[in-house]
């Protein structure tokens, strides 16, 4: 893929979370919500805390993290390297008990994007959020393809942060037609928490 393709591509997934971005800072306020107590084998990470490396062990995803947001540009700027993964640092840290984590990534057509096979995973696949206060651990619900209007409309649901319970949201580009990507992988997993050493 040239480079000139990617910023295409890129700057179509960016201005859809750009508008995103803007529904979740106008939804305001965070609706409080009692964490339910994490499944036996796991402990809470004890407090929100910074992202700083995503582990996928069924695709041998192990990225660095990255926040990111909005540029002068009105744009949404991913990580320059396509190995990197952006967490997009207006959504919740892992470990809150409400909100949404959303993390990006690259899709590359030719390879070498950190999230090239996201469609691949699986219900029940296990997803690693490492951060400063130990690895969460998430269980993956849900994984979809919709397309960028399909997307769109769901926007609300996918990214707004008043979610009562946390939740991690994985997205990336798909459906490479030549020129762009017309559609979005969408991975929801639901946090184990940290897991207690036997």
């Amino acid at each position: 893929m040239s480079d000139s393709t990617l910023d295409r591509g890129i700057a179509g997934f960016s201005t859809l979370l750009l508008v995103l971005a803007g529904l979740m800072v106008a939804a305001g306020l965070v609706m409080p919500s009692a964490a339910s107590a994490p499944p036996e084998g796991f402990r809470s990470l004890g407090g929100p805390a910074k992202p700083v490396r995503l582990v996928v062990p069924a695709l041998r995803i192990r990225a660095q993290i990255l926040p990111i947001e909005v540029n002068q540009q009105a744009v949404l700027d991913p990580p320059e390297d396509p190995r990197d993964v952006g967490w997009w640092k207006r959504s919740a840290r892992p470990g809150k008990a409400s909100g949404q984590t959303v993390l990006t990534g690259h899709t590359v057509h030719t390879g070498g994007g950190v999230m090239d096979n996201l469609r691949k995973l699986h219900r029940g696949n296990v997803v690693r959020v490492v951060t400063p206060k130990g690895v969460l651990v998430y269980r993956t619900t849900r994984v979809v393809t919709w397309s960028k209007a399909e997307l769109a409309r769901r926007s609300v649901a996918i990214f707004e942060q008043r979610r009562t319970h946390n939740r991690l949201v994985l997205i990336t580009c798909a459906g490479w037609t030549g020129s762009e990507y017309k559609d979005n992988v969408v991975v929801f997993a639901e946090p184990l928490g940290v897991r207690t050493k036997a």
